[in-house]
């Protein structure tokens, strides 16, 4: 039986080129990669628009966190881009206690962590540094990621650190160039696909899917990289209530 995950950032144009441009070469030997996200329900002064739908999110019991969903994603990410994590140490830091819901005027106890930060090691050698820091970003610059290799460099960029569900964008630059450019997606990474960034998500995981279940191959997310996903979370989990160096197997 063929098990599928929604861990839909794996499949975005972007992050499929970005696989290419470092395979091709772009960035030469990979050194080390830095994330920055935003993400969370938190918005500005600790708020959140309603009860019904964003109050959950507070507790961190219910499995919903910044840890889970906007990490969560992006290190189903990273995972394709750079291989499997070797060893990771975390903070995982409360620092708005309290969120009052707009609509209803309650205040509610916060338990998810609102600063999620991670230090690694891949087992390839990069080392990694993650900060996820709660709510949106002032600006709507609310992602950067960037790659720094002996070549060159590439940068991601996005509204949200939610890479499963906002549009992408890289800049790169390589060999003797002193400035980022622009880089271009290929049309092919787009054609036949719905414009809109989730929808489009969404529709290449159920095609790989569908790939799979024609041809027995093994190309969409399955319940074996979840479960490595989320050995990834357990682990950050780990280093931040013992403040040990955890590694992964």
């Amino acid at each position: 039986m063929l098990g599928v995950v929604g861990t839909q950032a794996r499949v975005a144009p972007e992050i499929e080129y970005l696989r290419r441009l470092i395979a091709e070469g772009f960035v030469g030997d990979i050194l080390s990669t830095t994330l920055v996200g935003r993400g969370g329900p938190l918005q500005g002064g600790g708020s959140i628009p309603d009860k019904k739908t964003w109050a959950y999110l507070l507790d961190r019991a219910n499995g919903a966190t910044l840890l889970t969903i906007p990490v969560g994603h992006t290190l189903a990410a990273l995972r394709d881009v750079f291989g499997e994590f070797a060893e990771v140490s975390a903070v995982l830091a409360v620092r708005r206690p309290t969120a009052l819901a707009v609509d209803t005027g309650e205040t509610f106890p916060v338990t998810a962590p609102d600063q999620v930060l991670v230090s690694g090691m891949f087992a390839s050698g990069v080392p990694i540094s993650i900060h996820y820091r709660g709510g949106a970003a002032r600006d709507g610059d609310g992602l950067f990621w960037e790659i720094h290799g002996t070549e060159g460099d590439i940068r991601v960029s996005a509204s949200s650190g939610h890479t499963q569900m906002v549009q992408l964008a890289l800049k790169g630059a390589s060999g003797d160039e002193k400035t980022f450019r622009s880089i271009e997606v290929p049309s092919s990474y787009r054609v036949g696909w719905p414009e809109e960034v989730e929808p489009g998500n969404v529709a290449r995981v159920y095609a790989r899917m569908a790939r799979d279940l024609r041809e027995g191959t093994l190309s969409a997310p399955s319940f074996e990289d979840a479960i490595a996903v989320h050995r990834i979370i357990a682990a950050i989990e780990r280093a931040a209530e013992t403040g040990r160096r955890i590694a992964l197997a």
